[in-house]
């Protein structure tokens, strides 16, 4: 009776057995979903790399380029004969004052004395003119110099010559009398060349006629050689006489 009892317990524990491994291996994977009512975050975004950030940032081929809004530099006015500038001297009103450049390119000054100008930009005269009063006379003076008026320099042929007209002159460019005509397109079928006569002011302003052979230029005749212009010469050219 005993043994029958235990065989009959064998048997249910061993359908007990067989039932829990075929629960077990039905049972579903567990699932991710969070349970109800919690809350749920959006799922970071994929972080770029280095390299596409690089070309994120790089400009389309079709892009144009941006416009160069950049000027050059207007050059600044180089004193010449003729030129009035005034001269400020902050706190020195008695040596202020307007200058005129002398047909040698000079200012004087009542405490500088004779400087040369000429040939230098505004600037330039500035730290000439401070170089000046800094040696002997004043303490750090702070100078402002200013272009009133300027006179270009030119020579003017008139008369029997091709082109005829007003002829500007660079600071510092020499010009002769050959030259010059030559620049007009020469002498006309009309011009009477051993009459040319060229009109200048000498140094005291008054005017000045000197007469010109130009044959015996071309020939060197008596030594005579083609002949320098200065700034604002006139050249006339008369006709010839029959």
């Amino acid at each position: 009776m005993k043994t029958r009892t235990w065989q009959r317990g064998c048997r249910w524990l061993l359908l007990a057995g067989l039932v829990a491994s075929g629960v077990a291996g039905c049972k579903s994977p567990p699932t991710t979903s969070p349970p109800p009512g919690a809350l749920v975050l959006p799922a970071p975004a994929p972080k770029k790399s280095g390299k596409a950030a690089k070309v994120a940032k790089t400009p389309k081929a079709t892009e144009a380029p941006a416009a160069d809004t950049t000027t050059a530099p207007v050059p600044e006015h180089v004193l010449q004969p003729g030129d009035e500038i005034d001269v400020q001297i902050y706190r020195e009103p008695d040596l202020s004052g307007t200058f005129r450049l002398s047909p040698a390119g000079e200012i004087r000054h009542s405490l500088a004395g004779t400087i040369p100008l000429a040939g230098k930009t505004i600037t330039e005269a500035e730290g000439e003119l401070t170089r000046r009063l800094n040696e002997d006379f004043l303490v750090n003076p702070r100078v402002i110099i200013k272009l009133i008026s300027t006179q270009s320099s030119q020579i003017v042929l008139l008369g029997e010559v091709k082109k005829p007209g007003v002829y500007p002159l660079a600071y510092g460019e020499t010009i002769t009398l050959l030259q010059a005509v030559a620049g007009a397109g020469g002498f006309t079928e009309l011009a009477s060349p051993d009459r040319v006569r060229i009109v200048r002011r000498g140094p005291d302003g008054q005017q000045v006629t000197i007469p010109v052979r130009v044959s015996d230029l071309l020939k060197g005749k008596r030594g005579q050689r083609d002949i320098p212009l200065e700034p604002n010469d006139v050249i006339m050219v008369p006709e010839v006489l029959f």
